[in-house]
C-alpha cells in the first residue's frame, strides 16, 4: 500500500478532493489549522437562535459540481424568490419579477422602471443565448470586462446602474463590473436555470456534508501545517508526514505563503455583513432579494434570512442581513452608525429598532483569480487546488478540488 495523499485545508475544495480520493478507495489525510471544516463556508448559532452565515451567501442549484457531488435533498433547501426588489436612485422601490418563472410578472418587469424596453428585449436575447451552452465555453468567452460588453452590447447606462451593479455588483464584490464577460456570462446562467438557495440551518451544512462522508480517522481539525513538498509536509513541531501526492486546498494567500512557487494572488475582493434582529420581517415574506442602486448609499444589499428559511430566526424574531461590499475605511462603530442611517431611509423609522447582532468583516471573500475553467494545477510536486486558482465561486472550488483528486488517481 503506497503512502496516503496528504491534504492541507478542510475548505470546500479539500473536502472534495478527500471526497473523491474516498469514494475511489485511496488514502488520504486531511490536516486543517482550524477547529472546523468549511473554510470560508461556515455559520455561526447565536444564544438566542440566529444563524449567521459568515457573510452574505447564497448557493446556486445549477452550479454544475453541486449537481455532481452534493445531495441537495439532505440540505432541506430553502430558495429565494426569483427577482428582485430594486431601490431606486430617487429611493423609490420597485419589484423585479422573473417572467421565466413568474408568467405573471411579464407586464410588471417591462413597466419597471429599470431600463428601456430595448434593454429588456436584451435581456431575453441574454437569456436566450446562454441556454444551451457548455458553462466552461462560456468561461473562455469574452476576454473584455463585464461593463465594456454590457456598453458594447447596447445597454443603456440606465439599466447597467439600475441592474446590473446592483445585482452582479453584488455577486461579485466588485460594482465597477471589472471582472470578465464570460464569467458574467457563466453567473448569468446559473440564476436562469437553477435557484438561489439557503440550507435550512446554514450553509455551513454544505461543508459539514461533504466532511461526513469521510473517514474520521483520516481528518484532522487544529493542525496547522508550516510547510510543504511534493513528498510530505511539516508541522510546528518539526514532525514531517511523507505522502504519495500532497495537495495544498488553502487560500491563494496562504498558498503563495506555504509554497512561495505558487503565484501570489491577483487580489482580493472584500466584503462586510452586518446582522440585525427585528420583531418583524421588513420583507413580509415575500423572499426577494433587496438591491440598493444609490450609489451614495453605503449599504448595497440587504436579505431577510428568515423569510426564505425560518430555521435562520427563533420563533418570533426575523433576521436581517445588510452588505457593504469593498473598502470603506470605516471603523465598526462609525460604519454601524452609517448602516443604520441607510436602513432607516431605506425601510423607516422601525429599522432604528433592530438590534444589532454581529459584525463579519471578511478581507479575503472572493479572490480576484484566472477567471478560468477549473483545471489541475501543479507546482514543484505540489497540487494547488480552490477557487483562487480558477473563478470565485463554490462551483470553482468543488471543481479544482475534485479535478485533482482524479488526475492523482491517474496516476496510481
Amino acid at each position: 500500500m503506497s503512502a496516503p495523499v496528504i491534504i492541507v485545508g478542510a475548505g470546500i475544495a479539500g473536502l472534495a478532493c478527500a471526497r473523491t480520493l474516498h469514494r475511489a478507495g485511496r488514502s488520504f489525510q486531511l490536516f486543517e489549522a482550524d477547529s472546523q471544516p468549511g473554510g470560508r463556508v461556515r455559520t455561526d448559532l447565536t444564544e438566542d437562535g440566529f444563524r449567521l452565515d459568515r457573510g452574505f451567501q447564497v448557493l446556486l442549484t445549477a452550479y454544475p459540481e453541486v449537481r455532481r457531488q452534493i445531495d441537495t435533498k439532505r440540505l432541506q433547501l430553502r430558495a429565494f424568490r426569483s427577482g428582485a426588489v430594486i431601490r431606486l436612485p430617487d429611493g423609490k422601490e420597485t419589484m423585479l419579477r422573473d417572467p421565466l418563472r413568474d408568467p405573471l410578472g411579464v407586464l410588471a418587469a417591462l413597466r419597471a422602471p429599470i431600463g428601456t424596453l430595448q434593454d429588456k428585449l436584451r435581456l431575453g436575447a441574454l437569456v436566450a443565448g446562454v441556454l444551451g451552452r457548455e458553462p466552461d465555453a462560456l468561461l473562455r468567452e469574452e476576454p473584455i470586462s463585464t461593463l465594456n460588453f454590457l456598453r458594447r452590447h447596447g445597454w443603456s447606462e440606465e439599466i447597467i446602474a439600475r441592474f446590473f451593479v446592483p445585482f452582479f455588483g453584488g455577486v461579485f464584490l466588485d460594482r465597477t463590473l471589472s471582472g470578465p464577460a464570460g464569467f458574467f456570462k457563466f453567473v448569468f446562467q446559473q440564476f436562469v436555470l437553477g435557484r438561489a438557495v439557503l440550507p435550512a440551518l446554514g450553509m455551513q451544512r454544505l461543508p459539514e456534508q461533504l466532511a461526513a462522508a469521510l473517514p474520521k480517522e483520516s481528518v484532522h481539525l487544529g493542525v496547522p501545517v508550516s510547510s510543504v513538498s511534493s513528498g510530505g509536509v511539516r508541522f510546528g513541531n518539526g514532525q514531517f508526514t511523507e505522502g504519495s501526492h500532497v495537495v495544498l486546498a488553502v487560500d491563494g494567500k496562504n498558498a503563495n505563503r506555504l509554497l512561495p512557487s505558487h503565484p501570489a494572488p491577483d487580489g482580493w475582493r472584500k466584503t462586510t455583513c452586518l446582522y440585525f434582529a427585528a420583531a418583524q420581517s421588513p420583507g413580509k415574506g415575500d423572499g426577494y432579494l433587496r438591491l440598493n442602486a444609490r450609489a451614495d448609499s453605503v449599504v448595497h444589499n440587504v436579505c431577510f434570512p428568515s423569510d426564505i428559511a425560518p430555521e435562520y430566526a427563533p420563533r418570533g424574531s426575523a433576521l436581517v442581513s445588510a452588505s457593504v461590499h469593498g473598502e470603506h475605511g470605516l471603523d465598526e462603530e462609525t460604519l454601524l452608525e452609517k448602516v443604520r442611517l441607510d436602513l432607516a431611509e431605506w425601510f423607516g423609522e422601525a429599522a432604528t429598532e433592530w438590534r444589532h447582532l454581529r459584525n463579519y468583516e471578511i478581507p479575503f471573500a472572493l479572490p480576484t483569480g484566472p477567471q478560468t475553467p477549473p483545471a489541475v494545477r501543479l507546482y514543484e510536486g505540489v497540487y494547488v487546488c480552490g477557487d483562487h486558482t480558477a473563478y470565485p465561486s463554490l462551483n470553482a472550488a468543488l471543481a479544482t478540488g475534485r479535478l485533482t483528486a482524479e488526475a492523482i488517481l491517474l496516476k496510481n
